[in-house]
């Protein structure tokens, strides 16, 4: 999934408006409206066909959200234990992208078990808090 600015840039490098794209990907005018303001996300149906439109096949493109509260409480937790404490990065793939979803604190009392802490297709990275907070900082950018 892309951002609102990927969308704007793609549609106006294609020279469309709002309207022709929606009819184009039969959706109506006022979702792409809604995305490119950012008042709506916009499904992953939509998202689909608008990148199928646009035959978006760039693998070096971190897919991001907005990690505000992420960042916070990582943030916190450095202040609490310092930068070089140990945590769980917890990720996932989505069409060869990088999406970072959370991240946890490694504990001698409370052990990470990646089998009973993450979901399915979820993978997980072991790495420092000033690490991950850099990591979410930069997935952040992206929006």
């Amino acid at each position: 999934m892309r951002t609102k600015d990927w969308l704007i840039k793609n549609r106006k490098n294609n020279n469309l408006t709002q309207e022709q794209l929606a009819h184009i990907i039969k959706v109506s005018p006022f979702t792409i409206q809604q995305i490119e303001q950012g008042k709506r996300m916009g499904s992953t149906e939509t998202w689909n066909k608008i990148e199928n439109y646009f035959n978006s096949n760039n693998d070096d493109v971190l897919i991001s959200y907005d990690d505000n509260n992420l960042i916070e409480e990582i943030k916190q937790d450095i202040n609490e234990f310092g930068v070089d404490y140990p945590c769980i990065l917890i990720y996932t793939t989505f069409k060869q992208h990088i999406i970072f979803k959370d991240y946890t604190l490694i504990s001698k009392d409370l052990p990470f078990d990646p089998s009973t802490e993450l979901n399915k297709n979820e993978k997980f990275l072991k790495t420092s808090l000033q690490y991950a907070l850099e990591v979410f900082e930069a997935q952040n950018k992206l929006l």
